[in-house]
């Protein structure tokens, strides 16, 4: 894909690119070209960040990426993430570097644990939240609890006021925006559950944002022993993340299944607690 090609597709209409902050979305779509690996970090400039980046984009090169051992592996010897020129997957993945930089480093840092060749489930795990993870962010257990159940229709649409009031839902994986770049029937995310206070919650925005950051940073690798460590979630059942939804919209089966396709076999916590 050519950087001439791609330039008109780049949107952020849909609610979940509210995560990344207003002015690295403006400046994106001011550009007449496709953003370059080396001007990342300027077009996230002034932004408020958990912690310095101590990283870069660069190019990715195959070979050298081969050659390396992976990417994580090239990523902690050069301190550059490998960036495909022309992918939106891999502009999404930088700005999510740059939005979320320690909870990238924690990521990178548990994937540098295992090979390639021989990831474990709590690889496996970060991978997910990775590529495809949403930070549910809420004061009230039982709305996980029920998404937890699978319980659609009634934390969707039974408790749409109340889960409005208490709960948030930040994208972090870039493959699933990506993918919302064009929704498309049957788009599911990953679930990572954290219970914050109400005053954690009011504070919103930026705020929150760098916040769930640093506190989720230090507990992640721990707490991701396993892939079912996070819950599946039906994203276009967010409220106001779809049109026409109506309690029969949260009643088709086809997209908002009620049973599980594989038991679930995590015995640990089921969220996190931020104090």
């Amino acid at each position: 894909m050519t950087g001439e090609a791609a330039v008109p597709r780049l949107s952020f209409e849909h609610p979940a690119f509210s995560v990344l902050e207003t002015s690295v979305r403006q400046r994106l779509l001011s550009l007449d070209h496709f953003p370059a690996p080396d001007e990342l970090r300027t077009l996230a400039g002034g932004i408020p960040s958990s912690i310095p980046a101590w990283f870069d984009f660069a190019v990715q090169d195959q070979d050298e990426l081969v050659a390396a051992g992976g990417f994580d592996a090239m990523l902690a010897r050069t301190s550059n993430v490998p960036t495909r020129t022309g992918s939106f997957h891999d502009l999404l993945g930088a700005c999510i570097w740059l939005h979320f930089p320690a909870l990238k480093t924690a990521i990178h840092r548990g994937q540098l644990t295992a090979s390639e060749r021989a990831r474990g489930p709590r690889e496996n795990a970060l991978t997910h939240l990775d590529e495809s993870g949403v930070l549910v962010v809420g004061t009230d257990v039982s709305v996980f609890e029920s998404l937890s159940a699978l319980a659609w229709p009634e934390v969707f649409w039974d408790r749409r006021e109340e889960l409005l009031r208490s709960t948030r839902f930040l994208v972090f994986g870039h493959g699933l925006l990506d993918a919302l770049r064009e929704p498309h029937p049957r788009l599911m995310g990953k679930a990572l559950f954290v219970q914050v206070s109400a005053d954690c919650l009011e504070r919103g925005g930026s705020e929150l944002r760098v916040l769930l950051d640093a506190a989720l940073a230090p507990h992640l690798s721990e707490f991701l022993a396993e892939p079912a460590c996070l819950e599946p979630l039906p994203v276009l059942g967010v409220p106001g993340w779809s049109a026409h939804q109506t309690r029969a919209y949260y009643e088709d089966e086809r997209y908002f299944r009620r049973a599980r396709s594989r038991p679930r076999v995590s015995s640990g916590a089921r969220w996190l607690v931020l104090e």
